[in-house]
């Protein structure tokens, strides 16, 4: 026998056989591969044809399936050493082999591969098989391969239809299933060289006939079950080719359709539920246009009928098994294709009502979302896409509500109602018994809710409040904590959505109330972590609506301070602590040394996180900020640098104690001696991000003016020559002796960067805005102006060698970041960069990197043009300048933006591209018109979406005004230009 290990090949049919025995048995994996090998070599040699057909005649099941796949190999491989004579020759081996299984009853291993092969040779020889499906038939009718040529003396399909045993039946489908699945795999541009459609069409006329005589209940009663369910798969892999057929080429398989009602009528048997329940959903969710009106109106029918409301029953009982499953799915995808006309025909058909109230009673199936219930998120996407189907109709009515608005927003208030109650945790220790995968699908879909009803938010206004102020006043009144949580959760979802509504706060005003911050702020502490935490992020969400209404302020303050002394809310309650302050600086100025002697009271906490801490003191500073003179402000900047530099003098001792170990790296402190030198880098990063903390807080509001000409003509030398440059050395003092012991961690370096950042971005003087020459060995004052603009022009120098953004998209990113810097501070250094045309290439090539590929640059650029449409007011004239400059460059931003938006852009870029879009709709009166021109421009990446979508994306994103949900409507536009087959893979 050959040497499989020297690479020997065989020399015998008796030692291949051998060895394809070898391979099919248990063994060693090396084995195996050289094995493999070996047999790969025979099936690509010359001899490949030849040793196929030597196999087929043994009795081995495992060689003869081997055999077969030694000619698809063959096939794949070498088709074109066979001439037309070979060809056909070899076409009618196949078939004869496939009529001997047949006669031997051959098991379904080696008669589907045969099958296969059939379709290899199709892939190949295409031209001269094209009715491969009735050569096959009449071929297998008469018992022997007939020639391809004889095809004109076969009977009609329909008599040979008639002849064909179940059996042979079953491999006719075969063949025909797996030709339109290989078919579909074929890319579009081998598919338009082949032309594999048009020679693929005339089999429909064929194939028709024999799905029908199996799915028809009236003729096919004494049919095996495998053959219908084999009909049925059939049927199905032919409609999905129908669609890439009709996506590729605009062929219409027209035939199929004839077998549209006997198949549906198949949904009742229970042996071919599943496959025609996928069928028709996939149908339903991608090609809704294969089906007819009337087919429409059958299954709606079919969703009335006794067994489809049998069906409904179990699933909404809490049947959530696959098959049940499949039939929840099914009536969505119809809900899905029928949006419209449900809607619509609300007032006129009651079934349309009737058919919306089911699908609302999908989301109230037994069980909690997720865990138990798996058809919630599903049927949530279906209310989504209702929501979303109104307010396209709001907007394309120019505001007016049609007839049907009415029971359409009362059935999305019962849909809301059922995912309020979906949405309440179950008790924690259930939900902590649940696997992190259930557990993370679980917020998820609570987000998905959220985002429902920020959408519904739109076509109701502000008294949708009121709905959920109700709830968590009955709630709040009964203790359930659970129904508290959902209510106050929901509420919390508004706060973008509903920010510039005036009677906002007076909706407030009945949430907000004493006897509900008594229950938060109560000694009893019997309110749950979660129903704590959701109501953290409501202050957070409504912070502002505590300057306006001071009464509450006091008990929010006491609650959100006790809940830092908890490890679960403490990060909400200090993330509210520094919103709360930020909001309501000057209100709260009085209470400063409160604030103080509270921070105190945590301060020797070792326990809590550094960014609590960090977002703690960067509340207290935005008080300190708010103090009128500069002079006020050093005492309390003093008290928070005592508690930073306690942990600044407890980490360098901590540091000083360790004795050092020969065995240990020296050049990093932090490693040495376990615990001690671990705790001392946590005091340090926990230093300086308070240190970090302060700075943000300590800086002017970004919404407050900008006077450039004050800083022009004297600044401030208090924090860097009067008494409040102790302040400031205090703060490099420390930054430096902490630097020294620990500056070789990435920890520490990033901490001091993050508070130099700070001081580099203020305008004004302040106790973190040091002299240049502590940080880079400058003068203040005026020649700050001259490093920045120098770097500008140095800059500006690269970028233009750069030429194209995509010539380095690492350098270009770096570029527009630091022009980037520049905004809003330094604004004046840009704008009265020389030369002018040097000017106006840096913003081109911005907008060059806007519209590339590239996607770290397109992330900067983006930044850069958000920030720069939405400049605050500058003095005169550089007012004047920015506004000429964005009346230049508004056409192109907004051509650049829809360019990426209508599909240039990846699925992850959007978010970002969103905050100028955004800015350019809130800050511009022009936007409409500029976004309106880039959308009918020639450049439009898309020829998908008509102008009426256009204008109707155009018209949702103007009335959003800036709002969260501009996001999901850019998402969904780009979705749509790209087109549904790029759904499933982006």
């Amino acid at each position: 026998m050959a040497n499989v290990d020297s690479g020997q090949l065989p020399t015998s049919l008796e030692e291949v056989e051998a060895l394809i025995r070898q391979l099919y048995s248990p063994g060693r994996s090396d084995q195996v591969v050289k094995t493999q090998e070996t047999l790969q070599k025979l099936q690509r040699s010359p001899e490949g044809w030849q040793l196929a057909s030597s196999l087929m005649n043994n009795r081995d099941q495992q060689i003869r399936f081997f055999a077969a796949l030694t000619f698809i190999v063959k096939l794949n491989t070498d088709a074109k050493s066979l001439g037309e004579e070979d060809a056909q020759a070899l076409l009618q081996t196949l078939i004869g082999w496939l009529i001997r299984c047949m006669e031997i009853s051959e098991g379904a291993l080696v008669v589907r591969k045969l099958c296969s092969t059939l379709v290899a040779y199709f892939m190949q020889f295409s031209t001269s098989w094209e009715r491969c499906l009735k050569h096959l038939m009449y071929s297998l009718c008469n018992n022997e391969a007939r020639p391809y040529s004889s095809l004109d003396e076969a009977p009609e399909t329909e008599i040979l239809r008639h002849s064909l045993s179940d059996a042979k039946a079953v491999a006719v489908f075969w063949v025909a299933t797996t030709l339109v699945e290989e078919v579909g795999k074929t890319d579009s541009n081998s598919m338009k060289q082949h032309k594999f459609h048009r020679q693929v069409v005339p089999n429909v006329d064929d194939i028709v006939p024999l799905i029908s005589k199996y799915i028809n209940n009236n003729v096919t009663e004494a049919a095996h079950g495998t053959v219908k369910q084999e009909a049925m798969k059939c049927f199905q892999a032919w409609v999905s080719y129908s669609h890439r057929a009709f996506i590729d080429d605009e062929i219409v398989l027209e035939p199929l359709r004839n077998l549209i009602k006997p198949a549906l009528m198949c949904l009742v048997d229970d042996d071919l539920y599943e496959t025609t329940v996928e069928l028709f959903s996939d149908v339903l969710a991608n090609y809704s246009k294969f089906l007819h009106k009337e087919d429409f109106e059958t299954l709606q029918s079919l969703f009335n009928s006794p067994w489809a409301q049998e069906r409904y029953e179990r699933l909404i009982n809490g049947d959530f098994d696959f098959d049940s499953l499949q039939f929840g799915m099914f009536m969505i995808a119809f809900g899905d294709a029928t949006v419209q006309n449900l809607t619509k025909n609300l007032g006129t058909d009651p079934q349309c009502q009737q058919y919306l109230s089911a699908l609302c009673g999908l989301l109230g199936a037994e069980g909690h979302a997720i865990h138990d219930d798996k058809i919630y998120v599903p049927a949530l996407e279906f209310w989504n896409t209702l929501v979303e189907t109104m307010v396209d109709d709001i907007y394309s009515e120019g505001g007016k509500h049609p007839a049907w608005f009415p029971t359409a927003q009362a059935l999305v208030m019962q849909a809301i109602e059922r995912c309020w109650r979906k949405s309440q945790f179950p008790p924690a220790n259930e939900f902590s018994s649940w696997d992190s995968v259930d557990r993370i699908g679980f917020k998820d879909a609570r987000r998905d809710f959220s985002d429902l009803l920020q959408q519904f938010f739109l076509t109701t206004g502000i008294p949708l409040l009121q709905v959920f102020i109700d709830l968590i006043q009955k709630s709040a009144a009964s203790r359930n904590w659970a129904e508290l949580e959902a209510s106050i959760y929901c509420l919390g979802g508004f706060s973008d959505t509903s920010s510039e509504d005036p009677l906002r706060d007076e909706y407030l005003d009945k949430v907000f109330t004493p006897s509900l911050l008594d229950l938060f702020t109560g000694p009893h502490k019997e309110v749950p972590r979660p129903t704590m935490q959701s109501f953290l992020d409501l202050i957070i969400g409504y912070s502002e609506y505590f300057k306006h209404r001071t009464q509450a302020l006091p008990k929010v303050l006491t609650f959100v301070f006790q809940a830092t002394s908890s490890p679960n809310l403490a990060k909400k309650a200090s993330k509210a602590i520094t919103r709360l302050c930020s909001d309501c600086r000057k209100i709260l100025l009085p209470e400063l040394g409160a604030f103080l002697q509270q921070y105190r009271n945590i301060a020797s906490n070792y326990s809590l996180d550094g960014s609590v801490k960090e977002s703690i003191m960067e509340g207290i500073a935005s008080i300190i900020q708010a103090l009128e003179k500069e002079e006020q402000r050093v005492a309390p900047l003093e008290q928070l640098l005592n508690f930073i530099e306690a942990d600044v003098e407890q980490s360098l001792l901590l540091l000083s104690s360790i004795v050092p170990s020969q065995e240990r790296d020296q050049s990093d402190p932090s490693q040495m001696d376990g615990g001690r030198g671990a705790m001392a880098l946590e005091l340090g990063v926990t230093a300086f991000k308070c240190l970090a903390g302060i700075a943000k807080g300590i800086q002017i509001p970004d919404d407050g003016p900008v006077d450039l000409e004050k800083r022009e003509s004297r600044s401030s030398t208090f924090w860097t020559e009067g008494e409040g440059s102790r302040i400031q050395q205090r703060i490099y003092s420390m930054m430096c002796r902490m630097y020294d012991a620990l500056g070789n961690r990435g920890e520490i370096v990033e901490e001091v960067c993050d508070i130099w950042r700070q001081g580099f971005r203020e305008m004004e003087p302040g106790p973190f805005v040091m002299p240049p020459n502590m940080a880079a060995h400058n003068k203040w004052g005026d020649g700050l102006g001259g490093v920045l603009a120098a770097l500008l022009a140095w800059v500006a120098s690269l970028l233009h060698t750069l030429g194209e953004p995509g010539n380095d998209p690492e350098l270009t990113q770096t570029g527009i970041e630091f022009v980037f810097r520049l905004l809003p501070k330094y604004s004046h250094v840009l704008l009265n960069h020389q030369p002018s045309s040097s000017l106006e290439f840096v913003f081109m090539f911005t907008l060059k990197a806007l519209a590339g590929s590239d996607p770290l640059p397109k992330q900067a650029a983006a930044e850069f043009w958000a920030t720069f449409i939405g400049l605050p007011n500058q003095p005169e004239p550089l007012q004047a300048s920015v506004n000429n400059a964005i009346q230049h460059l508004g056409p192109l931003l907004a051509q650049a933006l829809i360019y990426n938006i209508g599909g240039h852009a990846a699925r992850s870029e959007l978010d970002k591209l969103c905050e100028p879009v955004k800015k350019l709709v809130v800050r511009q009166v022009n936007a409409r018109t500029w976004l309106e021109a880039a959308l009918l421009d020639p450049s439009f990446p898309s020829d998908i979406v008509s102008d009426k979508d256009k204008q109707l994306f155009l018209q949702k994103i103007m009335n959003l005004r800036g709002a969260r949900g501009t996001n999901q409507v850019v998402r969904e536009f780009w979705l749509t230009c790209r087109g549904t087959n790029f759904a499933y893979v982006s």
